[in-house]
């Protein structure tokens, strides 16, 4: 991890032209790198009959008393040296002792890299899971010149996980003796100009004014009625920083408070390390704006990991063909057996790669999978490595989506393979007729936009939580293509109590709070 460079500078003697006499040149850097130089005076010296390493003179002061006032002994130059040094610094720790925040300092950072980077998605919706974290931990009005007093030291020191859950968990968690804290968590939600929901007293008003707007009410409760414009988008959950951006070109901006259940634990080592370098990279920002002089967690050392990456696989940490053909035979339809090839057989990521698959990315006939779609989040969005190699179908996964793409609906190339609804005739049929009608309620426009919104894919655990075996060879391990082969075991060995959950590979890490 880098840090400030300090001024520094050394001494050079230099011959007057003609031979006659020497004075002492200063040359030094500032904290930018840049160079700079200056004559100090005539010097009074003499050669010591000793050589550097290099080979270059080692000067004493001359004989005798100074010849002017202007002559300079080694003693005198190194202290007008160390005099330059020294107003360097003081210049440079002036201009740092701004108001600048830890706010600033993450935002700046983040700002900076979708602009060298092209960011996903999914990945500043991370980096402001972190941030919210450490705005909590530290205080995001915290000035950055604060942190040289070493608190940093003990944060990482003992750094905590958390985990949400529900309040049932929660409620269990603490009666086995864990520890669990109960939180209030901040959101920003935006909305684009004219799509803000207005809310009436009776239901003649909410049908006049949607048919005015045009739009669609709701009853929500006695004595209130809500209209939303026709076609307005859903609100999203934007950063601190896209808040204030989209508030200026005038999106109706909101912050909501959210409340938490957390499971405390000790962190791993890669959760620990993920935050030393991401804060480490916001504390680098700041430098290079010159807001402080140095990085404070320049001297907190990332934890090793050496043992986990070097450990030998064993037989407990693959599926065998035997245990993946257990959990297949009580898959309920061959909706979940195939979704559940394409993890054993194909090595796609579950359940991200798997749902947004495509009918255009299968090739039944030449028996290829090529995955470009991952769905995350709600969202379509590239898969991880942004790769689209093509992956052989085993006759298992084959036959399955063969049995799938007979049904009824969504078989385009467009639409997704692992899709329950209706199919896209009655669909647009039902859209038509509800978008035809004047003053229609919440209800029919929601049945009307079916299509347009995201599809109704397999469903997930309902606490959004996403579980891996602890020996999980991870995303880059080789991906089994063949029925013979043995399978990465990447959960719990199949039962029948567990029909609900996939052999096949997870996200990285449980989901963690910050």
């Amino acid at each position: 991890m880098s840090t400030a460079r300090r001024p520094s500078g050394h001494l050079q003697i230099r011959s007057h032209r003609g031979g006659r006499g020497r004075s002492y040149v200063a040359y030094w850097r500032d904290a930018e790198g840049r160079k700079f130089g200056r004559t100090l005076g005539p010097a009074h010296v003499r050669d010591s009959g000793r050589r550097t390493a290099r080979g270059a003179v080692i000067w004493r002061a001359g004989d005798g008393p100074l010849p002017t006032p202007q002559h300079l002994t080694p003693q005198h130059a190194e202290d007008r040296l160390d005099a330059i040094l020294r107003k360097l610094a003081a210049e440079e720790s002036e201009s740092a002792a701004g108001s600048w925040t830890l706010r600033d300092a993450t935002q700046g950072w983040v700002a900076e890299r979708k602009v060298d980077k092209e960011l996903k998605r999914t990945t500043l919706a991370g980096y402001e899971l972190m941030f919210e974290r450490l705005y909590r931990d530290l205080g995001a009005d915290t000035l950055l010149t604060e942190f040289e007093d070493g608190r940093l030291q003990a944060y990482f020191q003992d750094f905590k996980s958390y985990r949400v859950v529900n309040a049932r968990t929660a409620e269990k968690a603490r009666g086995e003796g864990k520890n669990v804290e109960h939180r209030q968590v901040e959101r920003w939600a935006a909305r684009p100009a004219g799509s803000v929901p207005i809310e009436v007293a009776t239901k003649q008003e909410a049908v006049q004014l949607a048919d005015e707007l045009p739009g669609t009410w709701a009853h929500l409760r006695r004595g209130v009625y809500r209209v939303l414009p026709l076609d307005a988008p859903r609100t999203k959950t934007v950063t601190s920083a896209e808040a204030r951006t989209l508030k200026e070109q005038g999106w109706d901006v909101q912050r909501r408070t959210r409340s938490l259940w957390l499971i405390v634990s000790p962190a791993a080592a890669q959760t620990r390390n993920q935050y030393r370098d991401i804060l480490g990279a916001c504390f680098n920002y700041a430098v290079r704006q010159r807001w402080i002089t140095h990085n404070p967690l320049a001297q907190i050392r990332r934890i090793s990991k050496r043992a986990d990456r070097e450990r030998v696989l064993r037989r407990e940490d693959f599926y065998n063909p035997q245990e993946v053909q257990g959990l297949l035979a009580h898959a309920p339809t061959v909706f979940e057996r195939g979704f559940w090839l394409c993890g054993a057989h194909a090595g796609l990521r579950l359940p991200g790669e798997a749902l947004g698959l495509k009918w255009g990315a299968v090739d039944l006939r030449a028996q290829l999978i090529r995955p470009y779609d991952n769905w995350v989040r709600g969202a379509s969005d590239t898969t991880k490595t942004g790769d689209a190699h093509p992956i052989p179908m085993t006759p298992q996964l084959a036959a399955a989506l063969k049995r799938l793409r007979e049904r009824d609906y969504a078989t385009g190339d467009d639409d997704y393979v692992f899709r329950h609804g209706a199919s896209a005739r009655q669909t647009r049929r039902r859209q038509a007729a509800a978008r035809s009608l004047p003053g229609r309620s919440r209800g029919s426009r929601a049945e009307a936009d079916q299509d347009v919104q995201p599809p109704a894919l397999l469903r997930h655990d309902p606490r959004g939580q996403q579980h891996q075996h602890p020996h999980d060879p991870g995303p880059d391990a080789p991906h089994p293509h063949h029925d013979d082969r043995t399978v990465p075991r990447l959960s719990a060995p199949a039962t029948p109590q567990r029909t609900n959950h996939a052999g096949a590979r997870t996200s990285r890490s449980p989901r963690q709070y910050g």
